[in-house]
């Protein structure tokens, strides 16, 4: 039997990361859910185990997802877990931000069927297969 994938997705919006659980359990992976930067830090720094892809909010207190990123890409450890950059915005401005720092990006949709759809095809061209 196949070990689920496994997830972390930051948002400081609940709705958001209840609606991402969900979709994503749904599809078959196992999701860690974080409404705080430094937690989630925290937690990936003294975990053995890595997820094998992380979501990140823009749009965060204290630390936002950009500075996050940052963190992540200048860790030996950690900086080979693809991650996604999500934004209910999508100006060029990300798209090139993204581009440069080799993540990709992720529209947030609050319609549950798009928001589902969206994760499902980013999951796959991140080819990570269903548990």
């Amino acid at each position: 039997m196949k070990k689920a994938k496994t997830i972390y997705y930051l948002d400081d919006d609940f709705d958001d990361l209840g609606f991402f659980k969900e979709i994503t359990e749904e599809l078959g992976y196992v999701v860690k859910v974080f409404s705080d930067g430094r937690k989630m830090l925290l937690v990936l720094e003294i975990q053995d185990e890595r997820p094998d892809v992380i979501f990140l909010d823009i749009h965060m207190p204290v630390l936002n997802g950009e500075e996050i990123l940052e963190i992540i890409k200048k860790s030996d450890e950690l900086k080979d877990i693809p991650v996604v950059m999500v934004s209910g915005a999508y100006p060029k401005k990300l798209l090139q931000y993204c581009s440069d720092m080799g993540v990709y990006c992720l529209v947030k949709r609050h319609n549950f069927q798009e928001l589902k759809q969206n994760i499902a095809e980013m999951l796959e061209q991140l080819k990570l297969i269903k548990a």
